[in-house]
Order: C-alpha cells, then structure tokens, then sequence
C-alpha cells in the first residue's frame, strides 16, 4: 500500500493527477490522506491544541479522507489508525511550487515525507516548479519513480526528494542526482493596513540562488533538469568543535 499525503488541500490538482498515476503506474491500492484546505509552511508541525476530525471523500475514481490538520497529522493518522496495513512507501505531493534550497526547511510537503521516514519508511516527496498548466507529466514521471522505490529496504528511513520542471516533459533535459544547496529567498516583511488600522506584517521575498555553485538542487532544475535529493531526518551535526571546546565527555 501507498500512503499519499500534500499540504496543498484535498480539492489540488497536483494531488488527483498523482493519485490516478500511482495506481495506474504501479498497480498498488493508494490511500490519501490529505489535509482540508492549503497548509503549505507548515513544515513538520503536528497539532497538539485540539482533536482532529477525519471525513471521508468519495468520488468517481477518488477517495481520500480530509483531516482538519498539517500534513505530518495526515501521516501520522494514516500510518497509527486509517492505513489496514503498513504502507510500503509514504509518497507527498505533487506540491505546487519547488522545494530545493531553503524552501525544505518550511514544506509540508517535505515535512510529510520525513515523517514517513522518522517511522523507517521510505519516502518520496515530489514537487513541480511554479508555472505549469498542467501535473500531468510530472505525475507519471513521480509514479514510475515511486513504483521503483516501492518496499525497497535500502530507502527505508530516508526521503527522495523530486523536483521537476514547470514545463511539459518533451522540454526536460536530463534528470540529476543533486545535492541539498542553500540558495533561497531574499526575504522582507512588508507592512500592510487592515481594516482595523492597524500595520501587519505580511512575508515575501525574490528568489536568489546566486551563492551556489551550480550543482545544487535549485541551480540544476532552473536549468531544466528534474533534481533527486536524498534526505534524511537525522539532524547529528559534527561533534569535533564542541568536544574541542568542552571535551570529549562535555563537561570541559
């Protein structure tokens, strides 16, 4: 089984055209479980202030269940209480923009596949560049992906991270295994009046990918090529400096 999640709501498109490949493309039944409305941002929050309701929807060629939360409680419900067995792969997506660069650290499209992977699953997190009429392409080549990753044990605890272009596959160059970079947006908070008079804040920002060297995720797919990236929810960094600093048992 395929556990299917996106942070960008039940009624995307990214998420019907995804759901029909993978079961077209794999042959494997699919369960969505996918969050009621847009809740892209949220990174790996999890909703801990209320309970959560979880509906059904059944349509022609679709089911799902909605729940009212961030895409890691759609992982976490699915795999502890909706799956019947425990999936084989957790695959999030199609989000509707990129996520390469800085952007990993907010998605909860991202955020939704690690999840999978923090539980030892293998994990595919797929996203399409901003620009394209249509998840079509990007769907197929995300489920012929995915069938290959299906139950394989070597993936287990770590996320593949698919990035594809905008536009339609004949225009593609060559995919590429890249690197997680850390190129992003040049971010400012803009004040705005409410009704109320009073000055909000609201966050954007232009993208820069200028401190790359031009084999990182965000380099690669502005060239045309679809990005792999492996990630892996261990955040151990490099304990010389501090054991330098303290010793070896911390306590300098």
């Amino acid at each position: 089984m395929i556990l299917l999640i996106n942070d960008d709501g039940i009624d995307h498109p990214g998420l019907r055209a995804l759901y029909a490949a993978l079961r077209a493309r794999t042959g494997r039944p699919v369960l969505a479980v996918v969050p009621s409305q847009q809740r892209s941002g949220q990174s790996h929050a999890i909703t801990l202030d209320r309970g959560l309701t979880v509906s059904p929807r059944h349509e022609e060629g679709f089911f799902a269940f909605s729940v009212d939360g961030t895409p890691t409680d759609c992982v976490k419900l699915g795999i502890t209480v909706l799956c019947p067995q425990p999936p084989r792969l957790v695959v999030s997506g199609i989000n509707d923009g990129p996520n390469v660069g800085r952007s990993i650290f907010y998605s909860g499209t991202v955020g939704a596949a690690l999840e999978g992977a923090v539980e030892g699953f293998p994990g595919l997190a797929v996203n399409r560049d901003l620009g394209g009429t249509s998840f079509a392409d990007a769907a197929d080549y995300a489920a012929a992906l995915a069938g290959r990753l299906y139950d394989r044990a070597e993936f287990r605890g770590s996320v593949v991270n698919l990035n594809l272009p905008a536009t339609a596959a004949s225009a593609w160059k060559t995919s590429r295994i890249a690197t997680h970079g850390h190129a992003g947006f040049r971010e400012r908070y803009r004040p705005v009046r409410d009704a109320k008079d009073r000055v909000t804040w609201h966050l954007n920002g232009t993208w820069n990918a200028a401190p790359e060297d031009g084999e990182s995720d965000a380099h690669l797919l502005s060239a045309g090529h679809p990005t792999l990236t492996v990630l892996t929810p261990d955040l151990n960094g490099d304990q010389g400096p501090l054991e330098r600093l303290l010793g070896a048992r911390g306590d300098g």
